[in-house]
C-alpha cells in the first residue's frame, strides 16, 4: 500500500468542496449583490409617509399648508403619468402577443415606455426636493427615517 493512500479520500473530499464552494459562491454573490427593491416600486416616495406622520413632524401651519397644497395636485399628476405608463406597456404586450415582430413600431413603443419612465423617476425626485424644501432639516431627517422604517417593514410607501 502506498504510504499516502489513506489521504486520497481526503483529498478527494476536498476537491469537491472547493469544486461546489466555487460553484454556490457566484448564487451566494448575486444573491447578496441583489438590490432589495422591485421595479414596480417606486424609487422613493415620501409624500404618504409625511401625511401619515404629519402630526409626529410636527409641521406648522405654513407647512400644513403648502403640503396640502401639494396633496391637491401632485398625486394625481403623477397617478396619471402612472396609469398612461401601464396602458403604454399593455399596448406594448398586446401587440407582442398578437405577432409584432421587430418593426420601427415596436422600437417606438419600447423607446416611448422608457421616456415614460424616466419621467416618473424625475417626477418622483422633483417630489423629494419639495419635500426637502417645505420641512426643515431635522424634519426631513426624520421622514426619511419613517419612509426607511416602512421599506424594513415590507411596505412600500406610495
Amino acid at each position: 500500500m502506498h504510504p499516502f493512500a489513506h489521504t486520497a479520500p481526503l483529498k478527494h473530499a476536498a476537491l469537491i468542496a472547493v469544486l461546489l464552494s466555487g460553484l454556490t459562491a457566484p448564487a451566494q454573490f448575486a444573491r447578496a449583490e441583489s438590490p432589495a427593491y422591485h421595479l414596480g416600486e417606486p424609487v422613493i416616495a415620501l409624500v404618504a409617509v409625511i401625511k401619515q406622520h404629519e402630526k409626529a413632524l410636527k409641521l406648522d401651519a405654513s407647512q400644513q399648508e403648502q403640503f396640502a397644497q401639494w396633496l391637491k395636485t401632485a398625486p394625481a399628476k403623477r397617478k396619471a403619468a402612472e396609469d398612461k405608463l401601464a396602458n403604454t406597456r399593455l399596448q406594448l404586450r398586446d401587440a407582442l402577443m398578437n405577432g409584432m415582430g421587430d418593426t420601427p413600431e415596436r422600437q417606438a413603443m419600447i423607446e416611448d415606455i422608457g421616456k415614460q419612465e424616466a419621467a416618473l423617476v424625475a417626477m418622483r425626485a422633483g417630489c423629494v426636493d419639495r419635500m426637502r424644501a417645505l420641512l426643515n432639516p431635522e424634519q426631513f431627517k426624520e421622514a426619511v427615517a419613517l419612509y426607511k422604517t416602512s421599506l424594513h417593514k415590507g411596505h412600500s410607501a406610495k
